[in-house]
């Protein structure tokens, strides 16, 4: 039985800086696989749609499910091509092995290019166990004023402690990514802000701990986490319920 890839196709508008989950794009059995989501429910394709997007040309029908044995041409300019001197570098960067595929790329990178509006996010789910996980790089690192030996504080003491920041002048979801020194390192990435900062008002705090640093990297690629969080199972149907409306 083959694993399906998930990721979420995600369009920010560019005024509100709100974010639209407007389409799914799958992998499995050998096939690509992408459709848009619902026109009726809101933060999906409908909901977009009166905000200003506007249908991909290479996928105009709301309705169909579109597939192919190669990753869609729209969505391939995402990632590097294999054929870059660079390659095997840029998949040491993001963390992933030769065997990465574009689907793993796709996840690592986001797939977001300058000054576009789109990208690739991996979905938040409860998994068997009642686990909540995800991996991600930290975002804005570039922004704070972390100290010149930042990276050996974070190798040292991996383990990192999140703090909501609902006074934050540009997402009242904001959550920040700190070390046990006290400084804060970025922010958790924008898409997963609203449902995060939702899980620590349910007092459900998820646990994030380094798994990656390069410097030497694009600074959005120079800490990469996991973040865990334990769902008791009583709350398990309440807390997908509110994944479901984020």
């Amino acid at each position: 039985m083959n694993n399906i890839q998930t990721l979420l196709v995600v369009w920010q508008e560019e005024n509100s800086r709100s974010y639209y989950h407007i389409g799914t794009l799958s992998y499995y059995n050998g096939f690509y696989e992408f459709n848009y989501t619902s026109r009726e429910k809101k933060g999906q394709l409908g909901d977009a749609l009166e905000h200003g997007y506007v249908k991909h040309p290479l996928f105009p029908d709301p309705d169909k499910k579109y597939r192919s044995k190669k990753l869609f041409p729209a969505f391939n300019q995402r990632i590097p091509s294999s054929n870059r001197k660079d390659y095997d570098s840029i998949l040491d960067e993001l963390g992933l092995g030769q065997d990465a595929n574009q689907m793993d790329i796709l996840r690592a990178t986001r797939g977001r290019l300058a000054g576009d509006s789109y990208s690739f996010e991996q979905p938040l789910r409860i998994e068997e166990d009642n686990r909540l996980s995800s991996r991600f790089f930290i975002h804005g690192m570039r922004y704070q004023n972390l100290p010149e030996d930042w990276y050996s504080i974070v190798t040292k003491n991996p383990t990192l402690y999140l703090k909501s920041e609902p006074n934050n002048e540009y997402d009242e979801y904001a959550v920040a990514i700190y070390t046990y020194r006290g400084f804060c390192l970025g922010y958790v990435p924008a898409f997963y802000s609203k449902a995060i900062s939702s899980l620590i008002k349910q007092d459900l705090i998820p646990k994030i701990r380094v798994v990656r640093v390069n410097k030497q990297s694009d600074p959005h690629w120079w800490v990469q986490v996991d973040l865990e969080c334990e769902v008791p199972h009583e709350m398990e149907n309440e807390v997908e319920e509110l994944l479901i409306a984020i």
